[in-house]
């Protein structure tokens, strides 16, 4: 039996004493609890009762049979805060009649407010739930996605029915899931610092599932049902931004692509926008905290007053907490051994801080308490308080604890587009500092833009071994002071350029989306295709009168991928000799009967913004144009024992790797203009057959461009 109703079930205790009789009967009569028949006995008529019914339930039944009814509850209670009041307030100003809006303005506080858009407006009391969870959570990926759009000038935006029409066929097309879906919009106005935005909730169903329900009388059963799925997609249009709230990283890109293209009617960015870091490792060098000066407040103190660390393993933790008029540095300083504990523990956790602050305009001292964890979370995000909200991040911004993702300048998308064209050739999705130290690289812009994110350590560095004239393994170990190389044989020190030691992992969709937008604008370009992972044809440049095709390439250096491009490039031969601009640096000046060229090579230097210098690339392309057409001989140009290039006029080029590839061409060119019999070309390879020499793809290729047979059992080059 519950024994402290206001403890076991606060806000069902709360519903139940504040709310009129007449809407805690209409609540407790919610289809919602319709599997629950022990209420039946507890439904009353608000007109022949005194209302006590409610309160005689919290006393006779248990807490565990009470939850669905405190969970409705809560919801209702939460809704009733002054942040939920305003959510709500501004849907009914957007959303209701007149009529709905005077009856729920007559209502007598806000707990009645939220109950009676629970009991009234279902889906409207949903959507403020929504806004609610928007407000607090849109900064936490494991919650939201962010995409970027173009703004809207005038901060409005004007959505027709039939374009909602199109997102619910489009997301039916993609998810496949059957018919069940629809949308409502809802307008939010503006928050303090968060402008105003427009949602639209997308209900569509989830893949069938299933449930075993027990009844009253023991019997089991199995129900097959269709959940309900919800993607909540909002557009706040001043700032281009688009929130994605689904159940999966898959279902957001995939409604976020959706919505921009139908309803916005652009194209999706991968621009990592919204995302914030707090790096609460800074506390490891000490507690002290700056007093900025703001226009709108004084700060008067600012401390920390609580910090947890992890000791040994993560399992471990170790917490210090004391008040606002402490110092909690000195306080560890006085404790002995605290301050060595403090000095050598593997992470910083949690951190409570405490800012005495007066408001301009504003009589008294007021404080302002928040928190920041490991997981990049803080509770600012959920005070009341839209000023302190502010306060609160413009202070962590001023202590160097808080960093924002930011859209790159012009000046330094020229700045990084050598780095970023580096990494996306690589196509990995890590990297470490080593190699980014190693070529200049700009580390911190590319944090501060989003390209690059932190990942962690090297676990292993290898060392130089002078004695032995060999190298061996040295542990990277982490130390709240630096890193330290440990040796095998138990000697450690400081390892020297800590930042070698980073991993950074490599977001590869906004460094290729980025590379996309900023070619296109240098090269005029509307319209770019993706052949593949590795290759983008970006158009065609004007030539001496003609359309060049243009391609963008990357990873030439994996043999495997030069030859698929290779592959891909000479299926659109009738379009004619194309411009591949690589990524990399691959040594050649043609690739399947295209000219060669690599794009840092003609990337304008020092320029406000990036261009490429056309007039540099046509000396490039005319320069080498004879050559992508094979030139005006038959030649084999050849490096080191394995690989050559294969030039045939009026053909092109070919790319041979392998010993054996290149031993059989050489022999072939050598004997031109006479035929070579077959075994005389395979000789000392124990009778393979060419096919299988050559592999049956570049084999099919120089049957089909290089290679002719006049003869049964002869071949010689195609000319």
């Amino acid at each position: 039996m519950v024994r402290a109703p206001a403890k076991s079930c606060p806000a069902l205790f709360r519903l139940f004493g504040d709310a009129e009789a007449s809407m805690i009967a209409a609540f407790l009569q919610m289809r919602v609890f319709d599997k629950l028949t022990w209420l039946v006995d507890y439904y009353f008529d608000p007109d022949e009762t005194d209302g006590n019914v409610p309160a005689a339930m919290l006393r006779e039944q248990r807490k565990e049979k009470l939850s669905p009814l405190e969970n409705e509850a809560a919801r209702i209670v939460t809704m009733s805060s002054d942040r939920g009041q305003f959510a709500l307030d501004g849907l009914v100003r957007s959303k209701l009649t007149t009529e709905q809006k005077r009856e729920f303005e007559g209502q007598r506080d806000a707990l009645a407010r939220s109950l009676w858009a629970y009991l009234k407006e279902p889906m409207l009391f949903e959507a403020a739930e929504n806004t609610l969870h928007l407000r607090l959570y849109r900064r936490y990926d494991r919650h939201y996605q962010t995409f970027m759009v173009a703004p809207v000038e005038d901060g409005a935006a004007d959505v027709a029915s039939s374009a909602l029409d199109t997102l619910l066929d489009d997301l039916r097309d993609r998810l496949d899931r059957g018919d069940g879906y629809e949308v409502d919009r809802f307008a939010i106005p503006q928050d303090g610092d968060v402008p105003a935005e427009v949602m639209y909730l997308v209900v569509h169903p989830e893949a069938p599932t299933s449930v075993r329900e027990l009844h009253d009388d023991g019997q089991r059963t199995t129900m097959y049902f269709r959940p309900p799925g919800e993607i909540m997609i909002v557009h706040t249009p001043s700032t281009g931004r688009v929130h994605v709230r689904a159940g999966t990283r898959k279902l957001r890109h995939d409604a976020a692509e959706s919505f921009i293209r139908t309803v916005l009617e652009q194209e999706p960015s991968q621009q990592p926008v919204d995302f914030q870091a707090y790096d609460i490792a800074r506390f490891f060098n000490g507690f002290d905290l700056g007093l900025p000066e703001f226009d709108h407040a004084s700060i008067l103190r600012a401390r920390v007053i609580r910090a947890d660390i992890s000791i040994g393993n993560l399992a471990n933790r170790l917490s210090v907490s004391t008040s606002l008029d402490e110092d909690i540095g000195q306080l560890i300083s006085d404790q002995p051994g605290l301050e060595r504990i403090f000095r050598n523990a593997l992470a910083m956790r949690f951190v409570e801080i405490a800012v005495q602050y007066r408001r301009a305009g504003v009589d008294g001292e007021r404080t302002l308490d928040f928190t920041l964890t490991d997981r990049n979370t803080t509770s600012l995000l959920s005070l009341d308080d839209p000023f302190e909200r502010v306060l609160g991040h413009r202070l962590l911004r001023h202590w160097g604890i808080l960093r924002d993702g930011r859209a790159p300048t012009p000046r330094e998308s020229t700045a990084v587009l050598p780095a970023l064209l580096a990494l996306w050739n690589l196509a990995s999705d890590r990297i470490n500092g080593a190699w980014l130290h190693e070529r200049g690289v700009d580390v911190k812009t590319l944090l501060d833009l989003g390209f690059l994110v932190p990942s962690g350590w090297e676990g292993d560095d290898l060392i130089d071994e002078e004695d032995d004239f060999g190298e061996h393994v040295a542990k990277v170990v982490e130390r709240p002071e630096g890193l330290e190389l440990h040796s095998s044989d138990g000697q450690s020190s400081s390892a020297a350029l800590p930042e070698r030691y980073r991993v950074y992992r490599i977001r590869d969709g906004w460094v290729a989306s980025h590379l996309r937008e900023q070619l296109g604008k240098a090269l005029d370009i509307t319209a770019m295709e993706n052949i593949r992972p590795d290759l983008i044809a970006l158009g065609a440049l004007e030539i001496d009168g003609r359309d060049v095709p243009l391609y963008l390439a990357r990873r030439l250096e994996d043999e495997r991928v030069r030859a698929a491009i290779d592959t891909e490039l000479r299926a659109r031969d009738k379009q004619g000799i194309g411009l591949v601009l690589q990524a990399g640096d691959v040594a050649g000046v043609c690739l399947a009967a295209n000219v060669l060229a690599r794009l840092a090579d003609h990337i304008l230097p020092e320029g406000a913004e990036f261009a490429v210098d056309l007039t540099s690339l046509t000396a490039a392309f005319r320069r080498n144009r004879s050559l992508a057409q094979g030139g005006a001989a038959v030649e084999f140009h050849k490096s080191g024992t394995g690989a050559g290039v294969l030039s045939v006029p009026g053909r092109g080029t070919i790319d041979i790797v392998g010993e054996n590839r290149v031993t059989v061409i050489d022999r072939l060119v050598q004997s031109y203009p006479t035929p070579m019999k077959t075994e005389d070309m395979i000789a000392g390879f124990g009778g393979q057959s060419l096919s299988s020499i050559f592999g049956q793809p570049l084999w099919d290729k120089l049957k089909a461009g290089f290679m002719r047979s006049p003869k049964r059992g002869q071949w010689e080059i195609a000319v």
